[in-house]
C-alpha cells in the first residue's frame, strides 16, 4: 500500500468523488417505492458500473489496480446505502452526496486499517 502523500491525497479524491457521484446516481434512480431488498442489490452493481467513470482517469494517473480497487468498492458501498435509504424514503440529493461521500471516507479508511493489520500479521510470520 503506497504512503507517498501524492497516492493517499489521490486515494482520497478517487474515492471521495466515485462516493458523491454514486449517491448522486442513485437517488436520481431509486425512491420509496422500490423494494429495499432489490434496490440494495441493483444499486451495488449500479454502483460498481458508475464507479467505473472516476477509476479509469484516476487511475492513469494513481495507478490503475490501486485505484480501480478501492473506488469499485467504494461504489459498491455507496450504490447500496443510498439505494437503501432512498427505498425507505426520499432522499435528496445534498443528502445523496454527503452519504455517498461518507461510503467513500469510509470504505477508504476501512482499507487502510485492513492493509496495516494484514501487514502487522505477516511480518510475524516471515521474520
Amino acid at each position: 500500500m503506497e504512503t507517498r502523500p501524492y497516492f493517499v491525497l489521490g486515494d482520497l479524491v478517487a474515492n471521495s468523488l466515485a462516493g458523491v457521484l454514486v449517491g448522486l446516481a442513485m437517488a436520481l434512480v431509486f425512491g420509496p417505492s422500490w423494494n429495499m431488498i432489490v434496490a440494495m442489490f441493483v444499486g451495488m452493481a449500479l454502483g460498481m458500473a458508475l464507479s467505473m467513470l472516476v477509476a479509469f482517469p484516476m487511475g492513469a494517473l494513481f495507478g490503475a489496480m490501486e485505484v480501480m480497487v478501492p473506488v469499485m468498492t467504494t461504489g459498491m458501498v455507496a450504490g447500496m446505502v443510498v439505494s437503501m435509504a432512498a427505498a425507505m424514503a426520499p432522499v435528496s440529493y445534498a443528502r445523496a452526496a454527503e452519504l455517498g461521500l461518507y461510503s467513500g471516507l469510509g470504505t477508504l479508511v476501512a482499507r487502510y486499517a485492513a492493509n496495516a493489520w494484514i501487514r502487522g500479521r505477516t511480518s510475524q510470520w516471515t521474520s
